[in-house]
C-alpha cells in the first residue's frame, strides 16, 4: 500500500512539473560557478528519500493553483508569493537530493559569525536545533514601547515591559561587543516580526531573513 501511495505521489509530482513547463514556469538549478548542471555529471550516491518526498509534497500543494486558477492561471500578489514559495521550497529539497550525487548547489547559509534576533522561543529553538553554535537573542516581544503599543499591548502592561526591553537591548549589545558582530539578522515569520525587524534595522542596521528561507 505504501509503495502504491508513493508511486501515486511521484506520478502527480511529474504531472505537475509537466504542467508547469507548459505554463513556462521554469526554475533553473545552477552550480556555484553559474553553469547549468547536467545529469551527465551525476556520481554514484544514495537517494535522500525524506527530502525527495518533501519536494513532491511541495509540488502537490503547488498543483492546486493549476486547478483553482484555471484557465488563465493568473495570480495576485499574495497568491504569487505562496505559489513561488512552494516552488522554491521544492527546489531546496531537490538540491539536497542532488547533493548526494555530487552536485554542489547553493544553499542559504547560516553564519556562526552573525547575530540572529527572533521574537519568540519557538523560532529560537528551531535555530538552535539547526545549529547549536548560532548566536541568537530571543526578544519575546518588541524592542520599543511604541512598537508594543502597535501590537495591542495595554498601557497598564507597558510599564512593566520597559525594563524587559532594556535588558533585551543590553543583551544584544553584549553579543555585538563580545563577539565583534558585524552582521545582525531578524528572522521574520509574521507581521509582528516585520515590526521587530524595522526597529532592529533602525537600532543595529539589521537585515531580515524570512523564516522559510532557512528553517524547514
Amino acid at each position: 500500500m505504501r509503495d502504491k501511495y508513493s508511486k501515486e505521489l511521484i506520478r502527480k509530482g511529474i504531472c505537475t512539473i509537466s504542467k508547469l513547463k507548459k505554463e513556462k514556469v521554469n526554475v533553473k538549478i545552477e552550480k556555484k560557478s553559474g553553469l547549468k548542471i547536467s545529469y551527465k555529471d551525476a556520481k554514484p550516491g544514495k537517494i535522500n528519500v525524506e527530502e525527495f518526498k518533501k519536494a513532491i509534497y511541495q509540488l502537490l500543494e503547488a498543483d492546486d493553483f493549476l486547478y483553482k486558477k484555471a484557465p488563465k492561471h493568473e495570480l495576485n500578489e499574495d497568491e504569487a508569493k505562496e505559489f513561488c514559495k512552494l516552488i522554491i521550497k521544492c527546489q531546496e529539497h531537490l538540491n539536497k537530493v542532488l547533493s548526494n550525487f555530487g552536485f554542489e548547489l547553493e544553499e542559504k547559509e547560516i553564519s556562526e559569525d552573525a547575530l540572529y534576533i527572533v521574537s519568540n522561543k519557538k523560532l529560537f529553538k528551531k535555530l538552535k536545533n539547526k545549529n547549536p553554535n548560532l548566536k541568537v537573542v530571543c526578544t519575546e516581544g518588541m524592542l520599543d514601547i511604541e512598537d508594543m503599543r502597535k501590537i495591542g499591548i495595554s498601557e497598564k502592561a507597558l510599564e512593566g515591559l520597559k525594563k524587559k526591553i532594556e535588558i533585551t537591548k543590553k543583551n544584544i549589545e553584549r553579543f555585538i561587543k563580545n563577539y565583534n558582530i558585524n552582521k545582525i539578522y531578524v528572522i521574520v515569520n509574521d507581521e509582528k516580526d516585520e515590526l521587530l525587524y524595522l526597529r532592529a534595522k533602525k537600532l543595529y542596521n539589521a537585515e531580515k531573513i524570512e523564516a522559510d528561507e532557512i528553517l524547514d
